[in-house]
Parts: C-alpha cells; structure tokens; sequence
C-alpha cells in the first residue's frame, strides 16, 4: 500500500505538470524536471549542511561568487567578473546588480556584497561551529579567528561597496577559487537569518534563494512516505541569467531503491548510479566521471601483511595491462591513488601527474615472494580472505587477481563479497585480513582524497609519518605545478610503502531521458545542477 499512495502521488504530480504552465518550449525550456532522492535534507544552512540531500538542494537555491563547470573550468556566477592582484593575496568581487532574495516567506531584499561578508563570519565563527571554516584557512586571519585569538571582524573578508567584496589571503593559494565555489561560502543574507528567528534552513520558509531555483514546497512527515520537495525558477536570477526548467520536483523515497524503476517507468527524468546497467542506459543520455578509486589494504595486526615484504610482492604480481582487458564496463585500471574525475583549475589531476609509473608490474615477484616467506619462516599464506562490498561492480576481477595469484604464488586466497553493513563492521572491528577499499571525497578536491589515509585508521598511515606534513604543506602551494608536485609526493609515498594497492578507478553516472540535456552533474557530492538543463519533447 505504501508504494502504491506513493505511485499514485507521482502520477499526481504528473498531471499537474501538465494542467499548469509547464510545456517544454523549442528552446528545451519550461520542464519540470524529478528526481529521487534518499532521505530528507538535514539542513539547508550552506554553512553547516554536509549531506548530499542538503547539498543538492543548496546547489539549485543559491549562488556563490564563482561556479566550477563539470569539466573543471571555473567561471563567475554570482559575480559578474573579479580580480586578482599579481602577488596572489587580494581577491576582488564584482557583483551583479539588480538580484534579489527570493523565499516563499515575505521577505524582499537585493542580493549584495553584506551577505558574502556574513557567509563567511559564519563560517570562522567558533560558536556556529561549522565543519568547514579549517578548509579556507588561506584567508587572512582565519586560523586565528576559528581559535578565537582574534575578533571575526579581523577575517580578511570585507565588503568595499554594496556590490564589490575583497578578500585577503594569509598566502598566495593556487585553489582559492575553487574554494569560493562550494557550499560553505556561498551567501547568507543576516536580515533573512534573523527573520527566521532560529529556523533558518530547516523549512521552507526559513530559507531564502540567490540562485536558480527558490524552495517553494518542503513536505516531510517520517510517518507518511509521500515526501517531496517543490523548487520553482527564481525570476530575479533569471532576469540575469536565463534559467531553463520551470520547476524542480525532488521526491524523498526513504532507501533509494526505487530510483532505476522510478526512472525506467518515466516517473522520474533522471537517476544517478555507480553501475552500469545495460536497461538503464538504453535510450538514455548518461554523464559520467571517475571518481571512486578502488584497491587493497591489509590488517595491520595481521600475522601476514604487518610488515612490508609480502605486500610489495602482491603489489608487483598485479599486471593492469593483462586484467584491464576484461573490467566491466564503467571501471579502468588504476596505477595511481587518485582518479582521474578530481580536477586542479580546469584540467583533469591525472592529465597533470600522469600514474603509469607509479604502480609497476616486476616480473620478478614470484621470487620476492618466495624470499619473504623464507625471511618470515613461513612455508605458506593460509586462510586469507580479501573482504569486498556487494556494491562493487568489479567483484570479477577480484576473483581474477585470486586466480592468479594461486597459479603463480600457489597463494590460495578466497574473496568474502559482504553487505555494506557487514563490510562496516568488519572494518570497525578490524575482521578483515585483505580489504578493498573504496576510496572517495565529498569534493572535487585532491587534498581531500589523499586525507583518507590520515583519517581512516586502516590505511596504516603511521607507517609514513611524514604524510600528513606533506599534504598540509599542498594547503599553502602558490603554484598550481607547487601543488601538483606535493600530491605527487603524498601519493608516491602511499605506493611505495603499499599502504594501498589500487585496483581500478571507478565511474559514477547521472542518467537521464534522451531528451534531456544541459545537466551539469558533480560526481563527488552527488549534486546535479539544473539551471540549463533543457528538455525537448
């Protein structure tokens, strides 16, 4: 009963898609565009909000100073143009005029440089708490204001006129703008802020839009399963820069599961997936990006794999060229730790840090092996499972690596393919002897990817204490090729201490109707931004 009420209100807002102002016109604008997604958003506050429902709907509502294009070139959105000074430490804003806040409470007021100002105070204030005032340290004073030795009103964030913002950097950061183009520091209007009375983010008229779309409805109730969110074109914004769709329908399914028959059954124009399903790329348009890295990691209490030896001899055993032959559609082999979807100002990461070199195959690892079992005094590996997530899509290979590896080593080593649940357990209690890991960030950030050995206890990061050093030196990089070099040092140092053995990269895809186009989708939060999206029917 419950997926049928929940049918039925699909249908229903299918038929008022088509009662009210929505028809496509030539240009593919004028749609109403749905979506599934998982779970209610937690909070729509840019400044705090971390889940990828939050996210989503942050990235249509509203409007930094710049925006990062899905191929990584970074242009102005909320600023009509900007400046920067030649020694790299002053950043100016233009912004366009005539833009206003829009929210379906009554609240009126233009969009200017105060509410990047007040973003950013929020974001270094200690007593907001967000989780990403640490990632913009490069401004002026930031780590001082986030431990409170300094007032917020020393931040180098400043407002110079109603319409033109400044910021002043610590140091030179070849990065900074694609800083400006996440959640954390799009605006924040105060008087809105205050209006709400303490709501802010939290319902639909506790939130106010400078971008696309504003919210118009937000239905949720954890006891009744239709929940939906409703988001409509913001005028003001398209006055400046046309907006396509007319509306925006986001339907909260509560476990994801429906999303592909949702989308084969025409009742939604577009899901996103990290596997490739022949079904559902049929008669479809698909935008995708390597953007997971997949690879194997060792117990570090493990009578085995504690030490180095045995594990630099499985490293070398892996011949990519030999098993890439046969990966399933949507993986490619890996030599490196990052893939190729992270992006550094407009190029792909792995178009500047070329990763053939960094795993090599050494035809001489039988021996190698052979040898570390005689220094341990061990006549064989027994009883060695690798542990791998249902939700990997190259299990296969898994089992073609095993294959070989007890043809070539005689290394008899089973595979366990675990529920996701499972699998986090395992890896909570250490029950694992081989694990595959997958590895991810939540931005387009290579930072952020190379943080996982530092933060995830099972990367045996100690092993390579100078790690952590090495990627906080990228943070204050002046150099795009300064910074690209410090990657290239963190990741050797991950290979060659095999800390980690990558497998294979891993893409992840939105899909969409054929006659959609113009989604601009952003693999590593899972956010699709809809502003261009065009639909010809």
């Amino acid at each position: 009963m419950k997926h049928i009420r929940r049918t039925a209100f699909i249908f229903l807002l299918l038929f008022l898609a088509v009662i009210f102002p929505s028809c496509t016109e030539d240009d593919g604008s004028g749609h109403i565009f749905k979506m599934n997604i998982e779970n209610n958003p937690r909070n729509l506050d840019p400044q705090l909000a971390e889940d990828k429902e939050s996210l989503i709907i942050i990235e249509n509502m509203l409007e930094g100073l710049v925006r990062v294009m899905p191929e990584g070139g970074i242009v102005p959105a909320a600023a009509e143009s900007f400046d920067m000074s030649e020694d790299g430490l002053t950043y100016t804003f233009y912004l366009k005029q005539g833009q206003e806040w829009e929210s379906l409470a009554e609240f009126s007021e233009p969009v200017t440089s105060a509410d990047f100002v007040y973003a950013f105070h929020r974001l270094f204030d200690p007593e907001i708490g967000s989780p990403y005032g640490k990632d913009y340290i490069c401004i002026k004073n930031g780590s001082a204001v986030l431990n409170g030795t300094k007032s917020i009103d020393e931040l180098g964030v400043k407002a110079l006129d109603e319409y033109t913002v400044e910021f002043t950097l610590e140091y030179p950061y070849y990065d900074f703008l694609s800083l400006l183009a996440g959640s954390p520091a799009m605006p924040c209007c105060e008087k809105f802020f205050v209006f709400s009375k303490g709501r802010y983010g939290m319902a639909a008229d506790a939130v106010a839009s400078n971008g696309a779309f504003y919210l118009k409805e937000w239905n949720f109730d954890p006891y009744w399963d239709n929940n939906y969110l409703i988001m409509r074109r913001n005028i003001s914004y398209s006055d400046k820069s046309y907006v396509y769709p007319y509306s925006l329908n986001f339907f909260i399914t509560g476990d994801g599961s429906s999303d592909r028959a949702d989308f084969l059954a025409g009742n939604t124009d577009c899901c996103i997936t990290d596997r490739y399903d022949e079904r559902l790329f049929e008669e479809t348009v698909s935008y995708s990006n390597y953007s997971k890295t997949a690879g194997l990691v060792f117990n570090p209490n493990s009578r085995y794999f504690s030490g180095r030896p045995l594990r630099e001899a499985l490293a070398k055993s892996l011949n990519r060229d030999e098993y890439s032959r046969n990966l399933f559609t949507g993986l490619t082999a890996a030599y490196g730790v990052i893939p190729s979807g992270i992006t550094m100002q407009g190029k792909s990461y792995r178009e500047l840090v070329p990763d053939r070199t960094l795993s090599i195959y050494d035809a001489s690892f039988a021996e190698l092996w052979e040898n570390s079992l005689k220094t341990m005094r061990l006549d064989a590996v027994d009883n060695v499972k690798i542990t791998v997530p249902d939700s990997f899509s190259g299990v296969d290979t898994i089992y073609e690596i095993t294959d070989y590896w007890r043809e070539n080593l005689l290394f008899d080593c089973g595979v366990e393919v675990v529920s996701e649940t499972e699998y986090n357990e395992k890896i909570e209690n250490g029950d694992y002897e081989i694990l595959l890991a997958m590895l991810t960030a939540e931005q387009d950030s290579a930072y952020e990817f190379l943080e996982n050995f530092v933060s995830q206890s099972y990367f045996r990061s100690g092993e390579v204490p100078e790690l952590m050093s090495v990627l906080n030196s990228s943070k204050t990089a002046v150099s795009i090729s300064e910074g690209t070099e410090r990657f290239r040092t963190a990741e050797t140092r991950i290979i060659d201490n095999y800390l980690f053995i990558p497998i294979c990269y891993e893409s992840s895809y939105l899909v969409c109707g054929k006659d959609a186009a113009d989604l601009a989708y952003y693999p590593f939060d899972d956010t699709v931004w809809f502003g261009e999206a065009k639909y010809f029917d």
